[in-house]
């Protein structure tokens, strides 16, 4: 009995120390001042790029999105910057306006269907400044200064 109880403790310090290491990993995102909050799905780093769910990025920004669920493409036109942004999963090319752009991370789908992009190459292909903080593990997007 007592190493059943000891088993169980042991089992739930584990799990506690897991979710803390896994908060200490979190990942912020500032769009122009305003620190973004993700209910589905967390940014997260794949080879070496942060990825963020497509809507809340581009909504963020402000840009208008789209998703075509038969090719699987996200579509997305900034009215601001006349700019047009246009991904398919699992392609390692983006259009912007209709110009093609080589990502070194594609789009992908993760938990059972949230889409997911690389946050600076699609910020910076709706012509946004992005900076990292690595201390901080921020990403901050902002309107360009002209």
């Amino acid at each position: 009995m007592k190493k059943k109880i000891i088993s169980i403790l042991l089992a739930l310090t584990a799990a506690m120390s897991y979710g803390a290491a896994m908060a200490d990993d979190a990942i912020t995102v500032i769009v122009n001042d305003k620190k973004l909050e993700f209910e589905e799905v967390a940014p997260f780093i794949e080879n070496e790029h942060t990825l963020v769910p497509f809507r809340a990025i581009f909504e963020a920004i402000g840009a208008e999105v789209s998703w075509d669920g038969e090719t699987k493409t996200v579509i997305s036109y900034d009215p601001a910057t006349d700019t047009s942004v246009v991904l398919q999963i699992d392609s390692d090319v983006m259009f912007v306006n209709e110009t093609p752009v080589t990502l070194e991370t594609p789009a992908k789908i993760v938990n059972d269907g949230f889409t997911v992009v690389p946050v600076r190459a699609v910020s910076e292909g709706l012509k946004r400044d992005v900076n990292w903080d690595n201390d901080t593990r921020t990403v901050t997007v902002k309107n360009k200064t002209e």
